[in-house]
């Protein structure tokens, strides 16, 4: 088995949900670069290669849209994985994987796992 510790960049609105968010992904093994703004992701994206991108379920469409894009610009193929509310539907903009997601550690663990074992074939970087 591959010693290699995936690398998440987990966007959130709120700092408390980064926290939490962050805290789970780490107690599974993963390494965890969280980011309140779009600056942060800039700036991530610019210094790190990541294994998935994690958008939260608090983050308005707009800006989720505007992570999407600043993410296949400055990260490439990178997989998104888009949390959303289970009374919303997602921005489906960019995202390479949906989750209507409650907070429930386990689901989106086994969504984590899943979207980091599938090769997606519609990853692009932006033009």
């Amino acid at each position: 088995m591959s010693s290699h510790q995936p690398k998440l960049l987990n966007v959130a609105r709120d700092e408390s949900l980064l926290k939490s968010r962050s805290a789970i992904l780490k107690g599974a093994g993963y390494e965890v670069v969280p980011a309140l703004t779009i600056l942060n992701v800039q700036a991530a994206c610019e210094n790190y290669s990541f294994d998935l991108v994690i958008l939260g379920y608090a983050l308005p469409k707009e800006e989720k849209r505007r992570v999407m894009v600043a993410v296949r610009k400055l990260c490439g193929p990178t997989p998104i994985l888009e949390l959303y509310s289970p009374d919303t539907v997602p921005v489906c903009y960019e995202a390479d994987e949906q989750l209507s997601s409650s907070g429930e550690a386990e689901t989106l663990l086994a969504k984590v796992r899943e979207t980091l074992a599938t090769k997606h074939k519609k990853r692009r970087a932006a033009p």
